[in-house]
């Protein structure tokens, strides 16, 4: 989500081309972990407490679920809520 919105947004490349270079060059590389409605409880603590825009609460409650150390993001709010940013 936060590839294509940020390539399209900030760098005017087409949905569709980064979709591509995704599915070519990024998920053979990473795991697409699942959500659900377990992740509530820290959605809720990053909207509330941070002030995270929900989409980016997501990515944080699901960082904090399963204790991964970072994110790839451009996104600054992340390091608000105490979050290591990897910019790709």
């Amino acid at each position: 989500m936060e590839v294509v919105y940020v390539s399209r947004r900030k760098y005017g490349v087409d949905e569709k081309e980064t979709l591509e270079f995704v599915d070519r060059a990024v998920l053979p590389h990473v795991e697409l972990l699942p959500i659900g409605a377990d992740l509530y409880q820290f959605f809720k603590l990053y909207v509330v407490e941070f002030g995270l825009r929900p989409s980016n609460a997501l990515h944080a409650a699901t960082i904090r679920k399963y204790g991964l150390d970072a994110i790839a993001s451009e996104d600054r709010d992340f390091d608000e809520a105490g979050m290591k940013r990897i910019w790709l």
